[in-house]
């Protein structure tokens, strides 16, 4: 098989779609968030409260970085852990106002990101282009 700079490419539209983001949240004074966040309240926008092994799955990053991060989080006064009544072992991460305050930031930076990413594309190429890279991820198992 011929090789390429397939990888490397990916590895930089990673770099800076993450200088994008971090520009998008620093234009809204969001100057404490930081991409690497984003898995994260995204998770927690879509259910109620969720453990943090469930939020290591949804996100596909073990759980001590989901652990740090969500931390983070914490301390900055975006989410809170309540415990899990049914399992001690665990803890419930929830959302506070001021994290529930961030969705529809998050949404538009979201789309702004993806219109950019996408733009001169066709509805076609996208999804053959997702098609795709989800391949290459599931290979890389």
């Amino acid at each position: 098989m011929k090789t390429d700079n397939t990888i490397h490419l990916i590895s930089r539209i990673h770099e800076k779609a993450n200088i994008f983001l971090i520009g998008k949240l620093r234009g809204l004074g969001m100057n404490e968030l930081a991409p690497s966040h984003g898995d994260i309240l995204a998770a927690l926008f879509k259910r109620n409260e969720v453990t943090m092994t469930e939020i290591a799955t949804l996100i596909h990053r073990d759980r001590s970085t989901v652990t740090q991060l969500v931390r983070k989080l914490e301390r900055k006064g975006y989410v809170f852990s309540k415990e899990n009544a049914s399992d001690r072992r665990s803890s419930f991460v929830c959302l506070t106002e001021k994290g529930k305050s961030l969705e529809p930031f998050f949404k538009q930076v979201t789309k702004d990101l993806y219109t950019r990413a996408y733009s001169g594309m066709t509805d076609e190429e996208i999804s053959r282009f997702q098609q795709l890279v989800g391949k290459i991820y599931h290979n890389m198992d």
